[in-house]
């Protein structure tokens, strides 16, 4: 904890290091400081992670397609067991994709053992007052897709 403090003191400080940028056209210079590159105490790179995040699902996962956020959070027994057997969280994790994939199917009109679904699931542990708080924040494609006879995939 020490050390992600100390880090987080000098992330963005020209005084520990720095880059110089040269603009090809105008030689234009500035510095840009390094970076921390952490993710617990430092704001500005966590809200970075963040974004370069954002933009990979939104460019990379899911592409052209409409998302849905489903956020589920559990009772605080659970949470407590979660909390010492995480091993427990990846069979509730398969349920909750089982029932929202069944959901999506059944919306679309596409039988369930042909729906194929898109989703993404960030385990968050902790709440906005670092408290005990195991939940999933998951991206689901808001439609399914399904196999056709014409060998490609419909998107419902």
């Amino acid at each position: 904890m020490r050390e992600e403090f100390e880090t987080y003191l000098r992330c963005g400080v020209l005084e520990h290091g720095f880059l110089r940028v040269v603009c090809e056209h105008c030689r234009a210079e500035r510095l840009v400081a390094y970076s921390c590159k952490k993710r617990g105490l430092c704001p500005s790179c966590g809200a970075r992670r963040m974004a370069e995040s954002a933009r990979h699902l939104v460019d990379e996962v899911f592409g052209p397609r409409p998302v849905r956020q489903w956020v589920l959070s559990f009772p605080y027994p659970l949470r407590f067991l979660f909390a010492s057997k995480p091993e427990a969280i990846s069979p509730v994790l398969g349920i909750v994709h089982r029932v929202i994939a069944g959901w999506l199917a059944d919306q679309a009109g596409v039988p369930r053992d042909t729906a194929q679904c898109g989703a993404v699931t960030l385990i968050q542990r902790f709440g906005s007052a670092l408290n005990l708080n195991i939940h999933f924040h998951m991206l689901w494609l808001d439609g399914v897709y399904e196999d056709t006879t014409e060998s490609s995939l419909k998107y419902s």
